[in-house]
């Protein structure tokens, strides 16, 4: 079976994730796991990359193997959730050096807390949708759960955009050095809408430009490749240029263990086990 144009973005997404995988492993070496959960989850999305891309490439030799056209789709399914809990892994840095600075009270860290619920809620259901039933019947007429996870990561999207908004109006009051990760949110958080409008129209639509199987590859390197490497990239150089915070209280780090247990309970079946 040949390389087809689908292949080749396969090809070079795993090119680029590979090196990602690493650089985003070690900002979280760098930066303390319990302080960075916005480069936790950057190399979780790597991981899902990697694996999803190698599934892809498989089917070359296996084109009938459903097990890796599942496998591929879940691991696709997967990359809105890492990406929107990197950016609010940045927000939170950022709402911790306005108390930091002011003593006054930021955004509690129950909202965080939060989001990271509803956010990884949304990928739960997304991908129990997919596995149910995968033929071409049911991605004509996709599961209840799935039009729901979506809606729910366009929600989660505005909850972040709301973050963002509360944070920049405190920016004054941020350390130095800390803006940049409002910055970099900033920019990324347009290209997340485009990347989950993408999944609303593939969902709640039946175009076939946006099949997941068989939908136009220009289409799918436009509105969801580039908009995903344009997050990482942006998250990665802001993380390469922070500093290296001091140890967080016990509470907090009490609260950033949770927020990672639960995000590894739900994330790593799909990409551990493939």
């Amino acid at each position: 079976m040949a390389v087809t144009y689908h292949n080749g973005i396969s090809i070079l997404q795993l090119i680029v994730y590979l090196p990602v995988f690493f650089l985003s492993a070690f900002l979280v070496f760098r930066h303390g796991l319990r302080r960075s959960s916005g480069f936790f989850f950057l190399n979780v999305f790597a991981q899902a990359r990697v694996v999803g891309t190698c599934c892809d490439l498989a089917t070359i030799n296996n084109p009938t193997a459903m097990g890796l056209y599942v496998a591929s789709a879940v691991c696709s399914s997967i990359g809105l959730s890492p990406l929107l809990l990197a950016c609010t892994g940045l927000l939170s840095r950022a709402n911790l050096s306005v108390r930091n600075t002011t003593g006054r009270q930021p955004l509690p860290h129950f909202a965080f807390y939060f989001f990271h619920c509803l956010t990884i809620t949304c990928l739960a259901l997304t991908v129990a949708g997919i596995t149910a039933d995968m033929s071409p019947q049911a991605m004509q007429n996709p599961d209840i759960k799935i039009k729901v996870g979506v809606i729910l990561f366009f929600v989660s999207w505005m909850v972040m955009c709301l973050f963002l908004v509360v944070l920049v109006w405190q920016r004054d009051s941020l350390e130095k050095g800390e803006h940049r990760n409002i910055v970099a949110v900033g920019i990324s958080a347009p290209f997340l809408l485009v990347r989950i409008l993408y999944s609303v129209v593939m969902w709640f639509s039946r175009n076939p430009d946006f099949s997941l199987f068989n939908g136009n590859v220009t289409v799918q390197l436009v509105m969801s490749v580039l908009e995903e490497l344009v997050v990482v990239v942006v998250c990665l150089a802001v993380g390469m240029t922070l500093r290296v915070r001091g140890k967080t209280s016990s509470r907090e780090e009490e609260v950033d263990a949770s927020d990672h247990l639960l995000a590894s309970y739900v994330l790593k079946p799909y990409i551990g086990s493939r």
